[in-house]
């Protein structure tokens, strides 16, 4: 019978703690949605809309890491999107809603413009199966990039309810 020495067995407890320790920072290092996030000022919470009708849209971005540009993401879902639904992309979760209207970039502190900035009117798709009078949820991923603490990305996620015409 073969017995494994002290510092063989001390070997194995170490690797193992450092195994536990390598893959709890791994985990602490995710993506994560953060109780900040922007405001959608247009449309109004309860504004009527419908479908195939444009109706203006302003996001205030909240700006949560102080970067030079903000990516935001434009969602319509028939249910409340929820912190879980937000992918580690930025994005909502496959079957979390209805209609994507697009990924945009908001410049932040008088920087010129790159990328897709959000325009100023956006236009309700017809939803087969949503019925007029339904209250829909328009939402905002806005995502944080270089956060302080070694996350790269952190995310906030707004929503404003209106009602299909």
């Amino acid at each position: 019978m073969r017995f494994l020495s002290i510092a063989s067995i001390s070997t194995l407890v170490l690797s193992a703690a450092s195994f536990t320790h390598a893959a709890s920072l791994t985990a602490a290092k995710r993506q994560i949605v953060v109780p900040a996030h922007g405001t959608t000022t247009e449309p109004t919470g309860g504004s009527v809309i419908a479908a195939g009708d444009a109706f203006p849209f302003k996001y205030e971005n909240v700006d949560y890491c102080e970067s030079g540009y903000s990516p935001i993401s434009v969602f319509l879902s028939t249910t409340a999107p929820t912190d879980a639904d937000v992918t580690n992309s930025g994005e909502l979760a496959d079957g979390s809603y209805v209609y994507k209207f697009g990924d945009f970039l908001i410049a932040n502190f008088g920087l010129p413009g790159m990328g897709t900035p959000p325009p100023p009117t956006l236009t309700m798709p017809p939803l087969d199966g949503v019925s007029d009078g339904s209250t829909l949820y328009l939402s905002v991923v806005e995502t944080y990039r270089d956060c302080p603490g070694g996350i790269q990305f952190e995310y906030g996620l707004e929503t404003t309810t209106v009602v299909y015409a």
